[in-house]
């Protein structure tokens, strides 16, 4: 399945509002991701199942569940594998169990090449 596009809403919080709506946890925790350095993109999953579901939209490669918050990423050929899924791990576990549930289980479905730098 293909990764999803970085989100413009990096260290939004939790009931902003952005472009017109109100952003969920799963917002918060996406963005929280997607601005850890060496992170290219979120993923699917495999089956492209790895996702939360919200009324008109789904947000692939979060998936919030009552038994822990599980993130599916794909990231640059330049990162630290560890390093990166480690400060990943950090930084959604700091978002507290009120926005990811707990435990939070980091997963890196793929490698990229780093987007070009303007």
């Amino acid at each position: 399945m293909s990764p999803t596009s970085p989100a413009e809403d990096h260290g939004v919080a939790q009931g902003s509002v952005l472009e017109g709506r109100v952003l969920e946890p799963v917002d918060v925790v996406a963005g929280a991701v997607l601005a850890v350095p060496g992170v290219a993109a979120l993923h699917s999953g495999p089956l492209g199942g790895v996702a939360t579901f919200l009324p008109g939209r789904r947000v692939a490669g979060v998936a919030l569940r009552e038994g822990g918050t599980s993130v599916h990423l794909v990231l640059e050929t330049t990162a630290d594998i560890r390093a990166t899924a480690e400060a990943v791990h950090r930084a959604v576990e700091a978002l507290g169990p009120a926005v990811a549930p707990q435990p939070v289980h980091v997963h890196v479905e793929d490698l990229a090449a780093p987007a070009p730098r303007p």
